[in-house]
């Protein structure tokens, strides 16, 4: 009772307008301390995040996440979405085809949705508006699009769920390949069946899109370079990042695209943004232990197993708690919370456990453009000016591939598992 008490406490706090890292601090120092299991709750609180930050394998997340940053303000995000316009526009709504190829090009660089979204809206919007699409179709599929950047590898959030779950992390990229492909295929189907626009008004020549091509061509490099290296174990993921970083330093400076000022205005940005992060694995960590100690996620899978449901029925459960959970918390606390109670269940039902990441990232992409709190949503109506309420409404059937994708790995593991398990 302790353990639900604290977990009704900790969304008390967070809808009162608690940072959501202190939410998690004070929820797990008030349950430690109602449990009487130790005198000295704070110094364990301390210690408890200094340990959690201490794992080497989080030095991944802030190199991630300055890669992408550094590609947005060097502007090779520009060179992305024109490639990916001189190849694809030609088709029916192929802007909008465009758009969701650039995002997933820059997926799989950056592993960050919100830096997807945004790095690819400051381009692809006023080019989808002026091709004659709608704003808030132009900033719904934009938002959807971004969430690509946490399901195709690398991820960032594929590097917390495996820290929480001592998962390989490598495997766990692979594992998201193919179900972003078809994640991705999904959504630029939609923009060309749906859109209401034939094409890119732009067509272009062969001799242009060989010009823009060979223009893209060192950006393009790094994604082919990051996967392959992860793949073939040539390198860690974290390995990869610090990689990624350099090459996008040298790109930029050899192409007079990456000044000073924009090297220090993308370090500032990329630190703030880690912090925050660290922040919440750190708090994170202290009430998964916290649930540890009061044996929640036992409970949790005794009382499931106790209810006689089948494998398709808790599946669905899992489906709706975490669009539940979606409504009050962003994407990163989400994992954190859930990750340490689903996770033994999943195990308890027979999911495999990469099958069950890869369910996990796509439950929160569900909640990054999930009304209330969907922070792309409200990244894209920042950029394009749109109102929310007709871009929520919009980005449904991009919420419904992303669902119909969670019941499909369920029930295929095979969709996940294929690939990781053909890595040396």
């Amino acid at each position: 009772m302790i353990a639900v008490g604290i977990l009704l406490f900790f969304f008390a706090l967070v809808i009162a307008g608690t940072p959501i890292f202190g939410a998690m601090g004070i929820a797990a120092l008030s349950g430690v301390w109602l449990l009487d299991e130790s005198n000295t709750p704070l110094l364990n609180l301390g210690l408890t995040v200094y340990q959690a930050l201490g794992n080497f394998l989080l030095i991944a997340v802030p190199l991630y996440i300055y890669a992408g940053t550094l590609m947005e303000v060097a502007g090779l995000n520009e060179k992305l979405f024109k490639f990916a316009r001189a190849w694809v526009g030609a088709v029916p709504g192929g802007l909008g085809v465009a758009t969701v190829v650039a995002c997933a090009i820059f997926a799989a660089i950056c592993g960050s949705s919100v830096a997807t979204a945004v790095t690819i809206g400051l381009v692809a919007f006023p080019a989808l508006v002026r091709g004659g699409y709608t704003p808030h179709f132009s900033g719904s599929l934009i938002a959807a699009g971004g969430t690509l950047g946490i399901l195709i590898p690398p991820s960032i959030a594929m590097i917390i769920f495996g820290v929480l779950t001592e998962q390989s992390i490598a495997q766990l990229f692979i594992a998201g390949a193919v179900p972003g492909v078809l994640v991705a295929g999904l959504m630029a189907l939609y923009a060309i069946f749906f859109s209401g626009v034939r094409s890119d008004p732009m067509p272009m020549s062969w001799s242009d899109r060989i010009r823009i091509t060979r223009e893209a061509f060192l950006v393009l490099l790094l994604p082919l370079g990051v996967l392959a290296s992860i793949y073939s174990g040539l390198a860690t993921p974290t390995e990869v990042a610090a990689l990624a970083v350099t090459y996008v330093i040298a790109v930029g400076l050899f192409t007079r695209t990456l000044s000073w000022e924009h090297f220090w205005s993308a370090t500032m940005k990329a630190t703030r943004t880690s912090v925050m992060i660290f922040m919440m694995i750190a708090f994170g960590q202290a009430l998964t232990e916290f649930f540890t100690l009061t044996g929640l996620p036992q409970m949790v899978v005794d009382l499931v197993s106790s209810s006689g449901l089948d494998y398709l029925e808790v599946v669905t459960l899992m489906v709706l708690i975490y669009i539940l959970l979606g409504t009050f918390l962003e994407a990163t606390s989400m994992m954190l919370v859930s990750v340490p109670i689903m996770f033994p269940l999943a195990k308890a039902i027979g999911m495999d456990p990469l099958a069950f990441g890869v369910f996990v990232v796509l439950a929160v992409e569900v909640a990054q453009i999930h009304p209330p709190f969907g922070i792309n949503l409200y990244a894209l109506s920042g950029i394009g000016k749109v109102h929310i309420g007709r871009m929520s409404i919009s980005v449904i059937p991009y919420i419904v591939i992303m669902i119909s994708m969670m019941f499909a790995i369920s029930i295929f593991p095979h969709i996940v598992t294929w690939l990781p398990g053909t890595m040396r």
